[in-house]
């Protein structure tokens, strides 16, 4: 288990970094020791994930690593008419929008649009936050029950160890039940101090997988539009109906 939770992590840090990487970046950036880490990119190079480069000692990812997901965005795309939903919401708010799922104890965008202006600071599709730290997470979260999110809470803050990255329970549980009085979710200025979000959750899934709705951009343009981007989210939400396929 350990193994396949490392295999990841490493092909994270390349995608962090975006350059072939010598042994002993991979091992003293992640901490493994160096002997396991030597013996988990041999596994990876027979695999055919990694390639080593003898001459110069460094490794970097094969395409075979993007062949493994290439068909998950036709995959979601095609599905239940969630490509058109997020289209209709760029167009009628001119700012970036995302669909959103639950990814353990992450939001994950899995697709998102850009407007053509200038005022935007998008995060990449596939990009993945706290659940406990996004406006998505606190729409999700406002569907589950006490107990659920109390250990979402948990293994949140035993995930995240550093006193930085911990969340109180009692100041998410006031979030939550602010979301579920008025239906949506609104965090200004984070994750950044320039940027805002506001989510709703939708009442429909992706193989049962759990979706919010989401509109982000710069703090100032979506505080001025707050009232009108909420009316635009709740008419799409309600009259959102997934197609069968």
């Amino acid at each position: 288990m350990k193994s396949a939770l490392r295999t990841f992590e490493v092909l994270e840090l390349f995608a962090e970094r975006r350059t072939p990487l010598p042994l002993h970046e991979i091992h003293s950036t992640l901490g493994y020791p160096q002997s396991s880490t030597t013996a988990l990119l041999k596994s990876m190079v027979m695999k055919g994930y990694l390639n080593y480069d003898r001459d110069h000692r460094t490794y970097l990812p094969t395409t075979r690593i993007s062949e493994l997901g290439n068909w998950l965005p036709d995959y979601i795309q095609a599905q239940g008419g969630y490509r058109e939903l997020v289209e209709e919401l760029q167009r009628r708010t001119d700012e970036t929008v995302a669909l959103i799922t639950r990814n353990d104890l992450f939001i994950q965008y899995i697709i998102l649009l850009t407007p053509a202006h200038e005022f935007q600071m998008a995060p990449q599709v596939g990009a993945m936050r706290k659940l406990v730290d996004s406006s998505a997470g606190l729409s999700l979260m406002a569907r589950m029950d006490d107990r659920a999110i109390e250990k979402l809470c948990r293994y949140s803050n035993a995930y995240h160890a550093s006193d930085s990255a911990r969340v109180s329970y009692a100041q998410i549980m006031r979030d939550v039940e602010h979301v579920r009085q008025v239906g949506y979710a609104y965090i200004p200025h984070r994750p950044t101090p320039a940027v805002s979000s506001i989510t709703m959750a939708l009442d429909a899934d992706l193989g049962g997988v759990p979706l919010a709705l989401g509109v982000g951009g710069l703090a100032e343009r979506i505080a001025d539009r707050k009232d009108a981007i909420v009316e635009i989210l709740r008419d799409l939400t309600a009259s959102f109906r997934p197609a069968a396929r």
